[in-house]
């Protein structure tokens, strides 16, 4: 169950969107939960480049390209796993390949046999880690980050 209203809300894949989107540094960094799965399996979010949100080249700024890799694949798989589950970024690494300009976009997805697989091993283990790879593209579909991170998830005490 979670611990607050606002726990709760996030929770929910109508209300995180809203909610997540409203979040400081999300917000600052011009990033916006599009659309999350009922059931967990996709979210998408879009991350406009304006003046107020570039590094000194006019450019996305890399702190801010990061937070768009990181928040949508942690959301999906602890809504997916439920309550009972922790999860977080235990690392990551990130690979600039072009300059972000304009709109940009990440679609993540997780299988339900990703978190299925995930709630078996913690069956007979009290923690996992697992890689996942997300992208984000232009608005000519061209890869301007690739980030892998590996993902700490435990059984909550």
């Amino acid at each position: 169950m979670p611990k607050t209203l606002l726990h709760r809300y996030t929770s929910s894949p109508l209300a995180f969107p809203v909610l997540a989107s409203l979040y400081p540094p999300l917000l600052g960094s011009g990033i916006r939960i599009r659309h999350v799965a009922p059931d967990w399996t996709r979210g998408e979010l879009n991350m406009h480049v304006a003046p107020w949100t570039a590094n000194t080249n006019g450019t996305a700024f890399g702190g801010a390209l990061f937070a768009a890799t990181d928040v949508l694949y942690g959301a999906l798989l602890s809504g997916q796993l439920g309550g009972g589950y922790q999860v977080w970024t235990k690392s990551a690494t990130i690979d600039f390949r072009s300059p972000g300009r304009g709109r940009l976009r990440c679609v993540v997805e997780v299988p339900h046999a990703e978190a299925d697989s995930i709630r078996e091993q913690l069956t007979t283990r009290s923690s996992t880690s697992v890689v996942h790879t997300a992208v984000v593209t232009d608005s000519r579909g061209r890869t301007v980050v690739e980030a892998r991170h590996t993902m700490f998830i435990r059984r909550r005490k």
